[in-house]
């Protein structure tokens, strides 16, 4: 993730398995790692929580990849 953000490369942060948690101890665990990351970073990269088996945070993880996909065509094309 370091060399990402250095490079500018762009990316997200999956955290996975939202299911086998509760909502408010999903928060206190994402919250956590956001905290522990903003001790060396400026700003957040975007980041989902998703749950394959409900379907949660599908279609936020396409949109964002879809977006940047086009952007980085946009940027070729200049």
């Amino acid at each position: 993730m370091q060399y990402l953000g250095e490079s500018g490369i762009p990316f997200g942060i999956i955290f996975t398995k939202a299911d086998k948690l509760k909502p408010k101890a999903i928060d206190r665990q994402v919250e956590g790692y956001c905290q522990e990351l903003l001790k060396f970073w400026e700003e957040l990269p975007p980041y989902f929580v998703t749950s394959s088996s409900k379907k949660i945070g599908q279609e936020e993880v396409l949109d964002f990849i879809g977006n940047t996909n086009e952007e980085i065509e946009q940027l070729k094309s200049q």
